[in-house]
């Protein structure tokens, strides 16, 4: 009598998500803090740029019409990408009406007192500048890429590097192989709360060759708790350790009874006689 043999697949390892999210969770927030800010700064950076720095676009646009003022004020010059530049405060009139403004205009080009020529935009004789001024200067981290570059750019990929490391750790955990590992030493990690124990130890992969691996672990776990009895006795006992088929390197130790499951598991019916 003959019976058909079905593979049973072994049980799912179930994965939790909060201990899947600390892990490597400096990395985490080193990635998250300026991908946040710099998306914030970027868009204020890009809202601005609607308002008071789209007025002298507009002025180039025209059309303009020159009048004459007069240099009521000038401020010390300043460098500002390599160039020196003053605030020159004016005033000026059109058509019996009195106008007064400021822009920048290149060091030692005017005066006080002297007589500029002014241009008016005719759609809106309010703005106005001196001609060859500037109402603003545009610098470049007053604009939105400025900051996308500078903050979002290398969070951006400091998260990318922390998503690639929760996935390489939950592949470990369900996919993993099963080997016994030896403690050699437990070290605690200062200045990070909560409070962390470094665990190397070493096991054999699929292969035999000897591998070597370290991870921290919360102190007040489970796990750390087990590992920080041990240091105090300086007796260090076997615990299972998981690590990818592909990349030994890539374990983790777990306890045993991370391996028990809360529910019965439904093994697949074997095939009816032959």
């Amino acid at each position: 009598m003959k019976h058909e043999v079905r593979d049973i697949p072994p049980a799912p390892r179930r994965v939790r998500l909060l201990p899947l999210l600390a892990h490597c969770w400096p990395l985490g927030v080193l990635g998250c803090v300026p991908t946040v800010i710099g998306a914030l700064i970027a868009w204020a950076m890009f809202l601005q740029s609607g308002g008071k720095f789209s007025l002298g676009p507009l002025l180039d646009q025209g059309p303009v019409e020159r009048t004459t003022g007069i240099v009521r004020s000038m401020a010390p010059a300043v460098t500002i990408d390599g160039r020196r530049w003053q605030d020159v405060r004016y005033d000026t009139a059109w058509r019996g009406t009195r106008l007064d403004g400021g822009c920048f205009v290149p060091a030692g080009s005017c005066r006080e007192g002297d007589q500029v020529a002014v241009e008016l935009l005719l759609a809106d004789v309010n703005l106005h500048r001196i001609a060859g001024g500037l109402l603003h200067i545009d610098r470049r981290w007053l604009h939105a890429r400025f900051w996308l570059v500078l903050l979002v750019v290398p969070g951006g990929l400091l998260l990318l590097g922390w998503i690639r490391s929760l996935l390489q750790l939950r592949h470990v955990l369900v996919h993993g192989l099963v080997a016994p590992g030896f403690v050699h030493r437990v070290t605690e990690v200062r200045f990070v709360l909560p409070e962390m124990l470094r665990v190397d130890y070493t096991f054999r992969d699929h292969r035999a060759r000897s591998c070597h691996g370290r991870h921290w672990v919360r102190r007040h776990g489970e796990l750390g708790r087990r590992l920080d009895a041990q240091r105090a006795n300086d007796r260090y006992e076997e615990l299972p350790v998981l690590h990818d088929r592909r990349v030994p390197q890539w374990s983790r130790m777990l306890l045993p009874g991370d391996f028990l499951h809360a529910e019965p598991i439904d093994l697949p019916p074997l095939g009816p006689p032959a």
